[in-house]
């Protein structure tokens, strides 16, 4: 009985695995377990002050290339309601306020210290550098005692595609409410994760 072979496209010609072209026929593959150097990150608790700008800046390397992988916010409130969200790619540094570095972890022992800086401001003192929003949702907060904590997944590269990236020490993501103020009783946790290669 002949073996079978599967059938492949290549372009609008259909290839099977014993055809004597797949030299030149290229299968993407899947980004599902990359070899890239991985960093984590959580800040919570964090209990902003007045009109919140940016929140939680991750910065640019002078060595690496850094591709966001995703980032998770959820939060709590003394009374039930609902805050913006948003992610931005800023462009230029921040100008003032008191940054105080986050913790990063790398995924695997062997990889290497992370190059990117990561920061939380407490309150609205420092100025955002120039930039656009790359992207925001609408969170939902609860009392925490009554254990409905909602969260909202930021994901990027999850069909192999372009994670959105820093290239330089002037370029930032950043999570921020664009001058919201935080309700009463709040707390916002953020995690988030990259690579750098």
């Amino acid at each position: 009985m002949p073996l079978a072979f599967p059938i492949l496209r290549d372009g609008n010609r259909q290839l099977s695995l014993q055809d004597a072209t797949l030299g030149n026929l290229s299968i993407p593959a899947a980004d599902n377990e990359p070899e890239r150097n991985t960093y984590r990150a959580f800040a919570f608790g964090l209990a902003p002050t007045g009109a919140v700008n940016d929140l939680v800046a991750l910065g640019g390397s002078a060595t690496k290339l850094i591709r966001l992988k995703g980032i998770i916010v959820s939060g709590t409130a003394t009374a039930a309601t609902n805050v913006p969200i948003y992610i931005y790619k800023r462009t230029a540094a921040y100008v003032g306020g008191t940054p105080t570095a986050i913790t990063r972890v790398a995924a695997d022992t062997t990889d290497p210290a992370s190059t990117a800086t990561l920061n939380h401001y407490a309150t609205a003192g420092a100025t955002a550098g120039a930039g656009s929003m790359l992207d925001g949702c609408r969170l939902n907060l609860a009392p925490a005692a009554n254990g409905s904590i909602d969260r909202f997944l930021f994901q990027y590269t999850w069909q192999n595609d372009k994670a959105p990236n820093l290239r330089g020490v002037n370029e930032f993501f950043a999570v921020g409410m664009n001058g919201t103020s935080f309700p009463a009783g709040g707390a916002l946790d953020v995690a988030l994760v990259w690579s750098e290669e």
